[in-house]
């Protein structure tokens, strides 16, 4: 991760120094979406797993969540994966919104 942290800091200097011509745009531009459509794939392949949760244990997402952290449920594996999930899909919505935001 340090090493993709310092190569975004060289391309922002190169950005300061007027390195902005068309070549370099589009490849931050083919970057960007290449990481939305791995997130958005992502995303769906989680929804997906989330749907047959729910359908198994005939509640939603959301009221499992709230029963799971107010300890109803206890620690059966499939909850821990299904609030695994959750907590998995939220941070990558959190990246969509961060990636296309920019």
């Amino acid at each position: 991760m340090a090493d993709v942290i310092s190569k975004i800091r060289v391309l922002e200097e190169l950005a300061k120094l007027g390195a902005d011509d068309e070549v370099f745009l589009q490849a931050i531009d083919k970057l960007t979406k290449y990481k939305i459509e791995g997130l958005e794939r992502d995303l769906e392949e989680i929804r997906n797993t989330l749907v047959k949760f729910e359908d198994k244990y005939g509640m939603s997402s959301a009221k499992f969540l709230s029963r799971y952290e107010s300890g109803e449920l206890g620690d059966d594996m499939d909850y821990l994966e299904w609030s695994s999930l959750l907590d998995m899909h939220g941070r990558i919505e959190r990246r969509l919104e961060i990636i296309k935001g920019a």
